[in-house]
C-alpha cells in the first residue's frame, strides 16, 4: 500500500537463517543399538531478534526464517521455533523454510522476487556472495 492506495507489491523478502537468533546444540541419544543426534535449542537471542523486529517494522521487510536439513534442522524445529515467538507476542518471521543443502538454497537464489539478502552468522556470511549481511552491520 502506497499513498493510501491498494497494490500488489510485494514487500522485499529478506532470508534470516535459525543460527543468528537462536542458540542451539546436537544432543545424542542413545537407544539399544541405535544412537541418534537431534537439534535442541537452548536459548533465543533477544537481541537478534528486536533489531530483526526494528529492521522489519521500520524498512517494511519480509522476513524469511531458514535453516538446512544437512544441519540436522527439521521442518518440525522451525514450526515450533515459530510458535515460541508468536507466543512471546514479538515473532519478525513471516514465513519459516526447510532448504535441503546450501548448494540448492545459493542456486535458488538469483530467482527470487524482491529479494534482498542473507543474514547469517560473521563466519559463514561471505557463501552468498554479495548478498550476505551480518546483523551488526544493518
Amino acid at each position: 500500500m502506497k499513498n493510501g492506495d491498494i497494490s500488489n507489491e510485494t514487500p522485499p523478502r529478506v532470508i534470516v537463517l535459525i543460527d543468528v537468533v537462536a542458540v542451539s546444540e546436537l544432543v545424542e541419544t542413545k537407544k539399544l543399538l541405535r544412537t541418534t543426534q537431534e537439534r535442541k535449542i537452548t536459548r533465543l537471542n533477544a537481541l537478534a531478534l528486536k533489531q530483526l523486529w526494528d529492521l522489519g517494522n521500520k524498512y517494511g521487510l519480509s522476513l524469511e526464517l531458514a535453516a538446512y536439513e544437512t544441519d540436522d534442522w527439521t521442518q518440525e524445529h522451525l514450526d515450533n521455533f515459530m510458535a515460541r515467538l508468536d507466543r512471546r507476542g514479538a515473532n519478525p518471521f513471516n514465513y519459516a523454510e526447510l532448504y535441503a543443502d546450501i548448494d540448492n538454497f545459493i542456486d535458488d537464489l538469483p530467482y527470487r522476487a524482491n529479494f534482498k539478502g542473507v543474514i547469517d552468522l560473521p563466519g559463514r556470511v561471505a557463501r552468498y556472495g554479495s548478498w550476505g549481511v551480518e546483523l551488526e552491520n544493518l
